[in-house]
């Protein structure tokens, strides 16, 4: 049985440990075919103290211990396509779909496959101080359909990231953000899964208004994204969707 995301959402926030959070993870995107996972922070400014000993890039390897060692072993770090690819990219993206790969990272994701780990989904997340960070989920499962959960997969990505992040890191935010009540309408139905278009005629505002003021959400939660604007204000208590 699928978990659901709101109650993901409410189970995350309310969690105390890192480690809590991430079993949520697990469960949640197990439910939908993919049953592994990695976290890094793919660039780093200094600009956080990390608890626990945490250091970055790896934050979270849910990979087989086998590949981890083989992966560092063989510093494939350097040539990941993965990695290398999600500091530019913007929306999530599938491994099967990697093009013009090195004759290096094709002989990667061929042992990577051998590895069980041939089938993956990346979400690129960037931070609001140029950070870039990754959640790529894995399934074995050659016929597995992306399709129909990439949605879901990237919503619960970015939640996990903004609940975990937050529980390791020292040097919290303390800036109060107060959004309009046109900012929380707009960031209420997009959560809902409706489009610019589709909120305009809900409220009856243009759709350039929707656009306008889903920006300004934005740039208050320090957001790249609506989906990780939509996912702060949730975990900030400023909308319920």
């Amino acid at each position: 049985m699928q978990m659901r995301i709101s109650e993901f959402v409410e189970s995350t926030n309310s969690a105390t440990s890192p480690g809590e959070i991430t079993e949520l993870f697990k469960r949640a995107i197990s439910s939908r075919g993919y049953e592994r996972f990695a976290y890094g922070m793919l660039t780093n400014h200094g600009r956080y103290t990390f608890r626990d000993g945490i250091s970055p890039p790896a934050l979270v390897l849910d990979y087989p211990d086998d590949w981890i060692k083989h992966y560092f072993d063989r510093d494939y770090l350097s040539i990941d396509p993965i990695i290398s690819r999600s500091p530019v990219m913007r929306q999530p993206f599938l491994w099967d779909e990697l093009a013009k790969l090195s004759p290096e990272q094709n002989i990667f994701m061929s042992e990577a496959n051998e590895a069980g780990l041939g089938h993956g989904i990346c979400v690129p997340i960037h931070g609001p101080f140029g950070d870039s960070f990754a959640i790529s989920m894995t399934s074995e499962l050659s016929d597995a359909d992306p399709s129909n959960a990439l949605g879901e997969l990237h919503v619960l990505a970015m939640q996990y990231h903004s609940a975990f992040f937050e529980l390791i890191i020292e040097n919290q935010p303390t800036d109060v953000v107060r959004l309009t009540p046109r900012e929380r309408e707009c960031l209420v139905w997009s959560a809902r899964g409706k489009s610019s278009w589709d909120i305009g005629e809900i409220l009856d505002i243009s759709e350039h208004t929707v656009n306008f003021h889903l920006k300004n959400s934005m740039v208050k939660l320090d957001a790249s994204s609506r989906i990780l604007a939509v996912v702060k204000a949730i975990r900030m208590g400023l909308i319920l969707p």
